[in-house]
Order: structure tokens, then sequence, then C-alpha cells
């Protein structure tokens, strides 16, 4: 039970909470017993105290009739198994006036009763018996102490575990909801407790979730695919302008294309939303083949390195081991693109970038600006961009795009910081 191990019980407050309640039951149920465990044996000792007045009153009455009367009380006594001892001692000097012990306690030293002129009885409680009640106590107060707290740990265990399970099945489902997953139900019993309560609110969240989620996608990609025909028209338009350049002057014509680039770029960036939604809804057809990625990633470092020699920048492939995978290389080469893209435009001049292939992907490390790790946890959300990328041009998208072309070659995008710089893997499993 991954569940109910060491940590998770430590830092469960509703475990910590039984067990402090289980310590302070276990604490009352020692001080009880104890008191018990006390009054039990005072008790004992007044009725031993009672017996021995009432053997001294006997052997007392006894000792006046005759010695005879004593010594047949004596066998009959001995005979038995009285809680006294018995000794028959030569009389040394004169007795004191016999009393008898308060009721409250035994005598500390045995009672001694004449019975003739040359012998004395010493009649005493035998240590044996008291020993003995005591030990007789002994197992009733452990048991007394150590059942009910090992019953109390074992319940505060088994409800702690129980909780935990309902608990973990509400963690789990919230995980796969937090990792892209929105067909998530939580299971609802019929036992209408709390926690059904919790699941049925929490489904409903989640199946708005979803509905909201995928209204919003299907309003972003529609009106992207919408507004992507007209603008083309108009680029085409512009282009046409700018095709017969003696009807315009050199300022219109510089207005011109300058609309003409930014109606390009917007294009871009739609063509861009679009292809990012249909790959992360499995509308792009995939044509699986083994492609080198080390090849892939020469190819793409040819297609960079302009621009790295524009900023004088050190661009250098290294492979250490072949990583032949299953995939399209079309997509994948656009991927290892973007990322050497962004590694070139966020480096400054004479910087230096490195290219690496393993069996397990490939790295682009740099020492740019890099991106902090706040911001590594939300570069790959689409339109987002980090605090130091937006004195450069882009759209936010560069990196949205390659988690889209990893998610379906089952691989991943890991960003590391490279102190300075970062550095980008394509993880293939």
């Amino acid at each position: 039970m991954s569940f109910a191990d060491d940590y998770s019980l430590t830092r469960s407050s509703i475990f910590k909470t039984l067990v402090g309640l289980c310590v302070l039951i276990t604490a009352i149920n020692i001080i009880m017993i104890r008191q018990l465990y006390i009054d039990s044996d005072h008790f004992h000792q007044q009725r031993l105290t009672a017996q021995l007045n009432e053997e001294i009153q006997e052997f007392t009455y006894a000792a006046q009739q005759s010695p005879l009367e004593v010594e047949k009380l004596l066998r009959t006594k001995q005979a038995t198994n009285a809680p006294f001892s018995y000794r028959l001692i030569e009389y040394l000097e004169p007795l004191p006036h016999i009393s008898y012990y308060p009721i409250r306690y035994l005598p500390s030293k045995a009672t001694k009763v004449r019975i003739s002129d040359s012998h004395q009885l010493e009649i005493g409680v035998d240590e044996q018996v008291l020993a003995a009640y005591k030990e007789a106590l002994i197992p009733i107060v452990l048991s007394g102490i150590v059942l009910p707290s090992a019953t109390l740990l074992v319940a505060a265990f088994f409800f702690t575990v129980l909780i935990l399970r309902r608990l973990e099945e509400v963690n789990r489902a919230m995980n796969r909801v937090l990792c892209g997953e929105r067909e998530v139900k939580l299971p609802v019993s019929r036992q209408d407790d709390e926690f059904d309560i919790l699941a049925i609110h929490l489904n409903y969240m989640i199946e708005q979730m979803a509905k909201n989620e995928s209204t919003l996608k299907s309003l972003t990609t529609g009106l992207a695919h919408d507004m992507r025909t007209p603008m083309a028209r108009l680029k085409l338009r512009l282009e046409e302008i700018l095709a017969s350049e003696e009807q315009l002057n050199e300022q219109q014509s510089q207005q011109v294309a300058a609309c003409h680039d930014e109606l390009e770029l917007l294009l871009s960036l739609f063509n861009s939303m679009l292809e990012i939604a249909k790959l992360n809804s499995g509308q792009t057809n995939i044509d699986f083949h083994l492609v080198d990625l080390g090849k892939i990633a020469h190819d793409a470092r040819e297609f960079v390195s302009p621009l790295a020699e524009q900023k004088q920048q050190t661009l250098q492939i290294r492979e250490d081991q072949t990583c032949i995978i299953s995939g399209d290389r079309s997509l994948l080469f656009r991927a290892v693109f973007n990322l050497l893209e962004n590694a070139v435009k966020y480096t400054p001049q004479h910087g230096q970038i490195e290219i690496v292939i393993d069996e397990l992907g490939v790295v682009i490390a740099d020492n740019g600006i890099g991106i902090s790790d706040e911001d590594k946890r939300h570069v790959c959300q689409p339109m987002f961009r980090a605090d130091k990328s937006r004195s450069e041009q882009g759209n936010g998208l560069g990196l949205s795009l390659v988690d889209a072309i990893a998610h379906r070659h089952g691989a991943s995008l890991v960003l590391k910081d490279n102190s300075p710089g970062l550095r980008a893997r394509l993880y293939f499993s």
C-alpha cells in the first residue's frame, strides 16, 4: 500500500490526531489501573488484618481454656490453607497486654500469644501469600494497560489507512487531471458519506473544466481557421501591390511591405496554432519510419548556421551514440530546428551552443539567458513568453510545438539549467 507507508503516516494529520488520542486514553487508563492496583492490595491487607485479629482471639481464648486446646487448634489451622505462619517458642519474658491491630494495617512483625507458663505462640502473615497475591495482580494490570493501548493503536492505524485510501483515490484522479486527462471520474459509493459528496463535487468540476476547455479550443481553432483565409487573400493583394512598384512612391512601398511582413507573421501564428491543436488532438496523421536523429540534428544545424554566424556564435555538434527512433522525419526536424533556433536567438554575441546526440535523444545546450525555474513550468503552454524573452521577436509557440511533437512520438521535452544558459533535451524512453 503506497498510501500507507511510513512517510504518508507520519505526515498524516489524521494519524497524528488518533495517536495523540490513543496516548491520552492510555495515560488515563494507566492512572486508573494503578489506583485499582493500590486499592485492591489495600483491600487484601484489610482482609488479612481482620483474619489475623480473629486468629489472635481464637488462640487467646484457647489458651485461657488449656494448653491442650491450643495444640488441638494449632493442628487444625496447620492442616488448612490458612494465610498465616505459626511457631511455638519458649517463653522468655512477660508479654504485654494483647491489643488488636487496626483494621487498615498489618503488623510489621509477628504477634506472640502466651499459651502456657513456659511457651508462647507466634502468629504472623505468610509473606509468600502477599507476594503471590501481588504476582497474580501483575498480569491483570499489564493486560489492562497493554491490550487496550494495542487495540487503540491498531484501530488508529486501520482508520488512518482507510481514510488515506479514500484520499489517495482523490489525489490520483486529480493528478490525472493535472497531467492532461479529462475523462476522469471519481468512484461514488452507496454510503453517501462525506467522501462521496466530495467525489460528486470534483466530478462535476472536472466535467465543467473539460467542457470549458473544449469550448475554448474549438473557439480558438475555429477562429484561427476562419481568419487564415481572408488573411491569405489580403497577403496576395499586398504582394500584387508591391509587384506594381511604379504606382507607389518609396514611402508607400515601405509601408505596404511592413504590412505584408506583419500579415505574414500573423499567418504563421495562426498556422502554428492550428498545427499544435491538430497534433494534440491526434488529427495529424504521422508516418512512422526508422529515422536517424543524429542525421536530423546535422541537417538542422546546417539550416541554423547562418543565423549563428551573424551573431558570431560557436555551434558545435557531438554524436556520442547513434539514436535510431521510429517517427516522422519532418516533424522531428521541426522540433530540433525550433530548439536550435531558440538557442541561437537567446544566446548573446560570441556565445556557445552545443548539440549532443546519444541513445536517449538529443541535447541542445547554450550559455544564453536561460529560463527561470518558475517559467519552466509554463513555457510549453501556447502563447506564453517568459519575461527574459520579450525583447526578442516571437509568438510563444515554438516550445509548444516541440512539446506537442515530442508527445506524439512518445517522448518528452526536458528543460534544465546549464549555469548559465539552458539545456533542452528531447528524451526518447
